[in-house]
C-alpha cells in the first residue's frame, strides 16, 4: 500500500510542478510531513544530498525519498530499492508523457496563443514557488530550531550565524568570472563541503 502512495504522490508533484526540481519543493515537503516520511532536518540534508550528486536534481531527490519510505518497510534493502525505482519512474512519467506529445505537436503548440498565453501566467508562479523553496531551506538552515508553526524565543536564539556568511560567501562567489567563465557548481560544491568537514566536524562547531 505504502508503494501505491509513493508512487500517487510522486506522479502528482512530477505532473504540477512546473519550473524544474527546485519549483517542485514545495510539493515534496508537504508530501514528506504529511505521511512523516522525513523530518524537515532530514529533508534539508536530501537536498544537500541530491544537488551534491550526480544527475537531475529532482530525479535524486525521488530517488533518496523513496529508498528512504522503501526500506521502512519490512522488505529492508530490498524495499528501499523498490521504492527508489516507484519515486523516480513516478515523478518523470508526467513529463515523458506530456514531452512525446508536444514533440508531436510542436508546431500547433508553439502558435497557439492560448497555450503562449499559459505559459506567461504559469511563469510567475514557477518563481514563487522557487523562492519559496529558497525561503523554506535557507530558513531552516539558518534558524534550525525555529518553528514557524509555534514560534518561541529560544528558536531566534539558536540563530546559525556560520551557515549565514557561508550562504553570504557562496552567493556570490556564484557570480563571479574568472576569464570570462563563471566558477563551476561542483567546484563551489566541493569546496563547501571541504570547509563543513572542517568547521562542523573537525572543529565541532555548533550547527
Amino acid at each position: 500500500m505504502i508503494y501505491l502512495v509513493l508512487f500517487w504522490e510522486y506522479f502528482k508533484v512530477g505532473l504540477f510542478t512546473i519550473g524544474g526540481g527546485y519549483a517542485m519543493l514545495p510539493l515534496v515537503t508537504q508530501i514528506v510531513t504529511k505521511h512523516n516520511w522525513l523530518t524537515e532536518q532530514q529533508l534539508i540534508d536530501f537536498i544537500g544530498v541530491a544537488e551534491s550528486t550526480p544527475g537531475p536534481f529532482a530525479i535524486n531527490l525521488a530517488t533518496f525519498v523513496g529508498n528512504t519510505v522503501g526500506s521502512a518497510t519490512s522488505l529492508g534493502v530490498f524495499g528501499g530499492i523498490l521504492g527508489s525505482l516507484i519515486a523516480t519512474f513516478a515523478v518523470v512519467l508526467p513529463s515523458l508523457v506530456i514531452i512525446i506529445v508536444v514533440t508531436l505537436l510542436f508546431d500547433k503548440f508553439r502558435s497557439n496563443r492560448y497555450v503562449r498565453g499559459a505559459l506567461k501566467g504559469i511563469r510567475p508562479v514557477v518563481v514563487g514557488l522557487i523562492l519559496s523553496a529558497v525561503f523554506t531551506v535557507a530558513a531552516k538552515v539558518i534558524l534550525p530550531e525555529f518553528d514557524f508553526k509555534h514560534i518561541r524565543a529560544d528558536g531566534v536564539s539558536q540563530f546559525n550565524w556560520i551557515s549565514l556568511i557561508i550562504i553570504c560567501v557562496f552567493a556570490p562567489l556564484s557570480q563571479i568570472r574568472i576569464q570570462g567563465k563563471k566558477i563551476h557548481p561542483i567546484c563551489l560544491i566541493l569546496l563547501s563541503a571541504v570547509i563543513g568537514i572542517v568547521l562542523f566536524g573537525a572543529f565541532r562547531l555548533q550547527q
